[in-house]
């Protein structure tokens, strides 16, 4: 390779993706309003527009993007012309892009029709196409890609993929799912094996939200993730990795941050508060504190109260929570601007119960207990219990990721502590 390069991988911007529960606000003004809603409303654009610049600042030498540009296979022309506007962009700049349509935004949908910069390369449906990088006139790399013909694919599509040997970098597009994750439908699966054995030098994925590198050696691997949280399971920074490849065709990944609203879920332990305005100020303080952690963007937060707390009972009152998520609201109502939105606030606590001088008590508390500490072991009754709740996860569908042991580890021991609650009574709440 007589020189080095770089490019940007995206991938799942699902442009103008609705934020379900967002259609109004509650608890403040008009004005704040109408601010959190259009920050909401603009954001996946606004995070479309940050892997712009950092493709222009970085003098990239191409985009790669991975699939799912749309969240529908019909998208809105409002969708489709800020995509052409952006890529436009890039095209003075002489930078190439290369698209793959994934399972949202498949190819058997209905999308307008534009005239796209001569920059831009889409992937066809259902079969690899290849497409060479050139500076200078010489090529430095070559992109090949595949996308979805339909929302549903089931094939092996990584093993369509056939790299030239005359090649100097390649570079291997794919939404897909690999080694079966369970929090994403299960198309276009593959293994990793599948990937590293093709002989292409960088696997620019795409279908999984959450950023993983799955192989940093050659061939390099990379889920970027989204470029903007949706909803409260995307929780963290979003964005896209800036891929250098050295003349010796050594990978170096970076993380480029792009998302402009942020959702993040905040534990707040009250073990040692004992009054409402210690609370309040106490959540005042850990907001203020997250606000400083991530400057520069807006954040949207669900808060948890959680241990052993004299304010249980309190907190567990009709009307304590909201009353307290109200508040918050009011106190960070921003009519301009970056804003922090308290979306919902969740009382986990537990009473002050010394559990140590019940253990082994010859009491219907010792025997609740006792049970609960079975449960908590592997062996029947813990097979039991997660069999009579698997109904449950079933009917839920793909709208929840499948519970893991310790998500049953958890509500177990919210089950007992409530039990505990109802058994024990107010006056042993101490």
């Amino acid at each position: 390779m007589a020189a080095g390069f770089s490019f940007i991988h995206a991938a799942d911007l699902h442009l103008d993706s609705p934020f379900r529960g967002f259609t109004t606000l509650e608890h403040v003004d008009e004005a704040t309003r109408d601010n959190i809603l259009g920050q909401l409303r603009e954001c996946t654009f606004t995070a479309l527009d940050n892997i712009v610049q950092a493709c222009l600042t970085r003098k990239v030498d191409f985009l790669v993007l991975a699939g799912d540009i749309y969240d529908l296979a019909d998208p809105s022309l409002r969708a489709q012309l800020r995509f052409q506007k952006a890529l436009q962009r890039l095209a003075e700049a002489q930078i190439p892009v290369f698209v793959a349509h994934g399972n949202h935004d498949h190819q058997s949908g209905q999308q307008a029709a534009l005239d796209w910069p001569a920059n831009v390369h889409f992937f066809p449906p259902g079969q690899v196409q290849a497409y060479p990088v050139l500076r200078q006139g010489s090529e430095i790399a070559r992109v090949y890609g595949i996308s979805y013909p339909r929302r549903e694919v089931t094939e092996n599509y990584a093993a369509l993929f056939k790299r030239d040997y005359d090649v100097p970098f390649a570079v291997a597009v794919l939404h897909c799912n690999v080694g079966g994750g369970t929090e994403h439908a299960n198309y276009a699966p593959c293994t990793l094996n599948d990937l590293a054995k093709s002989g292409f030098d960088y696997w620019a994925l795409g279908h999984v939200h959450r950023r993983a590198v799955l192989q940093e050696r050659v061939p390099c691997v990379v889920y970027p993730g989204v470029p903007q949280g949706r909803h409260p399971r995307e929780t963290g920074a979003g964005g896209c990795y800036l891929v250098q490849v050295s003349p010796n065709g050594e990978i170096g990944l970076q993380f480029l941050e792009t998302d402009p609203v942020r959702w993040k879920q905040l534990q707040v332990p009250v073990e040692d508060i004992t009054t409402e305005q210690q609370l309040i100020e106490q959540l005042i303080d850990r907001l203020d504190e997250l606000r400083r952690q991530h400057s520069g963007r807006s954040l949207v937060v669900r808060l948890e109260l959680g241990g052993r707390s004299p304010l249980h009972r309190r907190l567990g009152q009709p009307g304590t929570a909201q009353g307290l998520l109200e508040e918050l609201r009011r106190h960070y109502a921003a009519s301009a601007g970056l804003f922090l939105w308290p979306e919902s606030l969740r009382v986990a606590t537990a009473s002050q119960v010394d559990m140590a001088s019940l253990e082994g008590s010859a009491t219907l508390a010792g025997d609740l207990l006792a049970i609960a500490a079975e449960a908590g072991r592997p062996g029947e009754l813990r097979e039991r219990l997660q069999q009579a709740l698997a109904p449950l996860h079933e009917k839920a569908g793909r709208q929840f990721t499948p519970p893991g042991e310790a998500d049953f580890d958890a509500l177990l021991a919210e089950a007992r502590d409530t039990a505990l609650d109802l058994l024990l009574g107010e006056d042993d709440d101490r």
